[in-house]
């Protein structure tokens, strides 16, 4: 039993550190501040959409209210074989803007190559006129400084990648909050792994490269057997040739706000296909690192059960799930002020028996079996 606490307390220790790690990266960075500069660049916004009707209006709205010159950027929606009318939303509102904004609609089949939102980043950027790739989507809302703060950081340092922060919206639920909670997590743990140039996570849907690298990396090629990981295995691709040139925009301007699951089958699918793209061309470290919190909170739950079932001391749980804590506070303690989230940071302990059993079952489905995707059923 003493190796089993040994080896808990040792998982414990490791994930703490990595945490340490990653909030030293986030606290490096530098706040980023738009700057008046006379914009040179010229960007291509690119929307893959499949069955977003309800949203690609309000989303396209977002964009023709940038404060940047209408001259200086385009816009692409793929629509990706949906099955409601968001091709027709998309092309109506074309016709409304068309003599003020440079905006396309390109339609991708079925089984055209590469999967799904891959091919549809795929197209659109062969397609693209902009020098910087952004790519969002539909159903984010961003505000109108958003592509001017991107550009201008670009402009400024030159980067080959440029990740950018990704909020997660709720309501008054504990169970959208403590998503949104996790969300700052993943957010602060992508900045500062990408600070200590070993990056490790990105969210394609603030997310922006030169057209230049990604045609030199080959795009998703030999990434292209898993419809998910499209942002991630990028980075992973462009990281091999050139970890100095990824960066992170730490910028309140640049936010996007997305929404938290409304269900906890909708969670269940998405989670199940984040973590199927884990073992699909990533990083070593990447790899590592969900090795190490998959065990550490399988060996949590186990401890906690044997405490409930044979006596076992409550201090062979305490002290590991003390050390744990203390990672996950040190890290979202300035995540959270960042993005104005930190009143949620009471939900962390009362969300962490939740995430005990979260993390154990994704982790333990997600080689298997397939999830729900935009109507679609994928398999892992």
């Amino acid at each position: 039993m003493s190796l089993v606490v040994y080896s808990l307390i040792v998982l414990s220790i490791l994930y703490f550190l990595f945490l340490a790690w990653c909030w030293t990266g986030w606290m490096r960075l530098k706040t980023h501040s738009s700057t008046e500069i006379k914009s040179q660049t010229f960007v291509t916004i690119i929307i893959p959409a499949r069955n977003e009707e309800a949203a690609i209006e309000h989303c396209l709205d977002d964009l023709i209210k940038q404060h940047y010159p209408a001259a200086l950027f385009e816009i692409i929606v793929v629509n990706d074989s949906s099955t409601d009318n968001t091709a027709e939303v998309v092309a109506s509102f074309i016709r409304k803007h068309q003599t003020m904004f440079a905006i396309r609609l390109v339609e991708i089949n079925e089984h055209a190559g590469t999967l799904y939102k891959k091919q549809a980043i795929t197209n659109a950027v062969h397609a693209a006129n902009g020098k910087l790739i952004i790519t969002t989507d539909a159903d984010c809302s961003r505000n109108a400084t958003w592509l001017s703060s991107i550009v201008s950081y670009y402009e400024l340092h030159h980067p080959d990648m440029l990740c950018a922060p990704v909020v997660l919206d709720c309501n008054n639920t504990f169970f959208q909050k403590i998503q949104s909670l996790e969300f700052c997590g993943l957010i602060s743990i992508a900045a500062g792994s990408i600070a200590m140039q070993h990056p490790i996570l990105c969210n394609g849907a603030n997310l922006a490269f030169t057209k230049e690298i990604f045609l030199r990396v080959n795009g998703f090629e030999a990434a292209d057997n898993t419809a998910s990981g499209d942002d991630t295995q990028l980075m992973q691709k462009i990281a091999a040739i050139s970890p100095a040139g990824i960066h992170f925009l730490k910028s309140k301007d640049a936010i996007v706000h997305t929404q938290a699951a409304g269900s906890l089958h909708e969670l269940f699918h998405q989670r199940k296909r984040w973590a199927s793209k884990i073992p699909v061309n990533m990083s070593r470290l990447t790899v590592i690192i969900a090795a190490i919190a998959y065990l550490l909170h399988i060996s949590l739950l186990v401890t906690l059960f044997l405490i409930i079932t044979t006596g076992l001391p409550a201090s062979y749980f305490i002290l590991p799930f003390a050390i744990k804590l203390c990672g996950e506070l040190l890290l979202l303690g300035s995540a959270t002020r960042f993005m104005n989230k930190q009143k949620m940071l009471w939900l962390l302990l009362p969300a962490e028996l939740f995430y005990l059993f979260y993390i154990v079952i994704i982790g333990t489905l997600s080689p298997f079996g397939a999830y729900s995707w935009k109507g679609r059923t994928v398999s892992s």
